[in-house]
């Protein structure tokens, strides 16, 4: 989702061209990944997703995966936890990971480069503060005095430790624009969002429209499914929306979803969050 300018280098295997054969095998032949996951026993989306790329840095011939999700204490007190601990040739890397989802608030393309006018759908996060703490706190963790002392231990041969941040997931513009902050990857997952209110009127213009609402641990990748029972549309959606929105006020994730044609299934065209007419109300400080 977002390249941060002072990461030593980036690892994502964007242009691995040979990456791609083995993920159609994974696909074909799931049993070890979906065995590996099996083992989670947290529904949290964040874990689902180190969990993949735990998979992947233990699979990949060119990663040894050293360690996962180790912590660095002082006097019983967790100063953090390195996230991935790899080796590749004779390279040593510190590798943070996480996924995310935010929402622009700003009015033009200008103000939407700024990291603060990203927000969660929730109000709980904010893209800049997210990245404050992963630079300032997570990234440079192998730099403090009791880490050093554990991967001197753990490692005497690593002369020193390289850092990757492998930060993804999903923005979202207002609906009709479409804006993307400072530095952020250039083919980023992309959405909108609607205010309720507006997404009322959306749905009541174009009613032939179907739509799945997305639970969040199928946040991460396309949606598809077999089941025509699972699709709102037109009144039906929006009554779906309005207890769920305006009572609980919470945020929804809807993808409109379009029918295979010669298949027996819907998969993903695009997606939205509709959520409270006040959000971004109670957003995070600074």
């Amino acid at each position: 989702m977002s390249e941060v300018p002072d990461t030593e280098a980036m690892i994502l295997p964007f242009h691995d061209e040979q990456l791609w054969p083995w993920l159609m095998e994974i696909d074909q032949q799931p049993q070890a990944l979906i065995a590996l996951i099996a083992t989670v026993k947290s529904t949290r989306l964040g874990i689902y997703y180190e969990t993949l790329w735990r998979f992947y840095f233990s699979q990949r011939p060119e990663w040894e995966l050293l360690q996962h999700n180790l912590q660095v204490t002082r006097d019983g007190i967790t100063l953090g936890a390195f996230d991935f601990l790899c080796r590749r040739g004779n390279e040593y890397w510190h590798i943070e990971t996480a996924v995310k989802f935010y929402l622009c608030d700003a009015q033009s393309s200008q103000d939407a480069r700024e990291w603060h006018r990203w927000v969660g759908p929730s109000n709980l996060d904010r893209l800049d503060l997210k990245l404050s703490h992963l630079r300032q706190h997570q990234l440079p963790l192998h730099e403090r005095t009791e880490a050093k002392l554990q991967l001197q231990m753990s490692y005497p041969t690593a002369l020193s430790w390289k850092t990757g941040l492998c930060l993804q997931g999903y923005l979202f513009s207002p609906a009709g624009e479409n804006y993307s902050p400072a530095f952020s990857h250039a083919i980023h997952s992309r959405g909108c969002w609607w205010h309720l209110k507006d997404f009322i009127a959306y749905v009541r213009q174009y009613s032939h429209l179907q739509w799945i609402i997305l639970d969040r641990c199928y946040w991460l990748s396309p949606a598809q499914i077999d089941d025509s029972c699972e699709l709102f549309s037109g009144e039906n959606l929006s009554r779906q929306l309005r207890e769920a929105i305006g009572k609980l006020q919470r945020p929804i994730l809807l993808a409109a979803m379009m029918e295979d044609s010669g298949a027996k299934y819907w998969v993903e065209e695009w997606r939205g969050f509709v959520v409270p007419d006040n959000w971004p109300a109670n957003s995070p400080e600074n």
